[in-house]
């Protein structure tokens, strides 16, 4: 949270409004570069509320309160017991603690929570409508952000862009304006819907043409439409439906949203924070794949390693394994990491996540590729069928999540991953000699400090043991097939543009 949103918490909060009081007053005079205080707080009186803030600022802060400053976790702290300032009896004076922490994070590069990327979102496509409306752009950053139209639209929707010092999305706004005017100002394009108009239409769309989410079909974030939000849908309702509604297809949808992006009707855009100098536009499932493009993502040389030790240390675990594609046609080289959903909590399912290297024509260039949960069983199944793969399961309570599960069935458990193991060793990089090796190590994680590693890893081993039962001919299809499911590339998937 900001200041702005701390400040509004704490006093809409019975207990804390001493600390909104005296929050509120010590920091009228000090612009901090950062403020970031944690979002996941409780906000029970007598728990400490933890505030990053850059080095700079907490000097400042120091200086104000004359508090000291002392390390907690090889980070600089300082700590602030309201009780103690503000005085009166011991225990009476019913007040929470603050701790600020210095941080080397940059200002605006933690992950937003969905409120504020929604917020961000629609500010965007306020501001795209803004542009073109003008059709004309602000000739500078200072001129766009003191201009008044620009503020009013702005301050409506992302009023953190303007009241916090640390909030660096206004170059953003700027940058996208531009690429926009760019890419838009000769079409018919004027409005953006966000969350309602076709956003809500297609929201509604998912269920009958059996899509469980949005975003692994399509992950456009706002849509620019011609003319009005209903004459678009009507387009598409008359088109799909007709005298035979209920048999339309993803794949006809696709077809015919395919068509209205090249006619500028309907324009799906994903949005990323723009980090250069400059938003950049690429363009996806705009035509159907010839067989070429397909080949231009075929894999000569694929790497896979899953590790299982710790470090030297005895304390750091590697949680994910990873796939190295390299050597493609012309597609550009990437790597696939798969580790758990939520690194920070244990007991989680697999993610499987791709990642360009910074290829001439890598889709994505070097922004991150959105995360793309796939179930593998829907996928590895056909492929191993016929080699008695049977199916893989991405359902971590399925495995053995303790040490007695580990040793359940007088060793049972135990024999089935050793024989895995042994299965994928001289295809797969690992740090284990041999199964032995590698059954005494995941004991030992078991029997640590964060057992849930090791459940990751055994449904890491299970999922590469079913790829490596693949026949050779067709890994490389497999492996094709993982990327365009992480880059929503490919007929099965909708036409957008990534502005990032």
């Amino acid at each position: 949270m900001n200041l702005k949103e701390t400040l509004k918490t704490l006093k809409s909060k019975s207990g804390n409004e001493y600390m909104a009081d005296w929050l509120e007053v010590m920091t009228e005079d000090i612009n901090f570069k950062q403020f970031d205080a944690d979002s996941n707080w409780n906000k029970k009186v007598g728990t400490i509320l933890t505030v990053k803030v850059h080095l700079t600022d907490l000097d400042q802060i120091v200086k104000k309160t004359g508090i000291k400053k002392t390390t907690v976790s090889n980070h600089k702290v300082v700590d602030v017991n309201l009780e103690t300032l503000i005085g009166g009896k011991k225990g009476t004076t019913k007040v929470n603690k603050l701790r600020f922490r210095e941080t080397g994070t940059k200002p605006g590069s933690r992950k937003p929570d969905a409120k504020t990327t929604a917020k961000q979102e629609a500010t965007s496509a306020a501001i795209f409508e803004l542009a073109l409306d003008r059709r004309s752009r602000w000739p500078s950053l200072m001129a766009f952000v003191g201009d008044k139209d620009v503020e009013k639209t702005v301050r409506l929707k992302y009023p953190e862009a303007y009241d916090d010092p640390g909030n660096d999305w206004l170059p953003v706004f700027y940058k996208q304006h531009l690429t926009i005017l760019d890419k838009l100002s000769k079409s018919n394009i004027t409005k953006f819907d966000h969350t309602g108009g076709f956003m809500e239409y297609i929201m509604t769309m998912m269920r009958p043409l059996k899509i469980k989410k949005k975003d692994n079909w399509n992950p456009a974030d706002i849509w620019g439409v011609q003319g009005s939000s209903q004459s678009v849908i009507a387009k598409i309702k008359n088109a799909l439906e007709g005298s035979d509604k209920g048999t339309q297809t993803v794949l006809q949808l696709n077809s015919m949203m395919r068509g209205m992006y090249k006619a500028d009707e309907l324009i799906g855009i994903s949005l990323k924070k723009t980090s250069g100098p400059d938003a950049l536009w690429e363009e996806y499932n705009i035509d159907a794949l010839t067989l070429e493009e397909v080949d231009e993502y075929r894999y000569a040389d694929i790497k896979t390693t899953i590790n299982f030790k710790a470090s030297a240390d005895g304390k750091t675990q590697s949680l994910d394994s990873s796939v190295q594609l390299r050597k493609s046609g012309g597609g550009g080289d990437y790597n696939f990491q798969i580790t758990s959903n939520d690194t920070s909590k244990g007991n989680q399912n697999l993610k499987f996540e791709s990642k360009p290297t910074g290829g001439a024509k890598a889709r994505g260039g070097k922004a991150e590729i959105a995360q793309v949960e796939l179930l593998a069983n829907k996928l590895t199944a056909i492929l191993v069928k016929d080699n008695g793969g049977g199916e893989f399961k991405n359902k971590h309570k399925e495995y053995p999540a303790n040490t007695d599960a580990w040793l359940a069935s007088n060793g049972a458990v135990v024999a089935k991953y050793k024989t895995m193991f042994t299965a994928i060793q001289n295809k797969v990089t690992t740090d284990c000699k041999n199964a032995d090796d590698f059954a005494k190590t995941i004991g030992l994680i078991f029997a640590g400090e964060k057992p849930w590693v090791a459940q990751s890893k055994l449904m890491q081993l299970t999922f590469l043991w079913h790829v490596n039962q693949i026949p050779n001919g067709k890994v490389k299809e497999f492996w094709t097939d993982m990327l365009f499911l992480s880059i929503k590339k490919g007929d099965r998937f909708g036409p957008f543009a990534k502005l990032y």
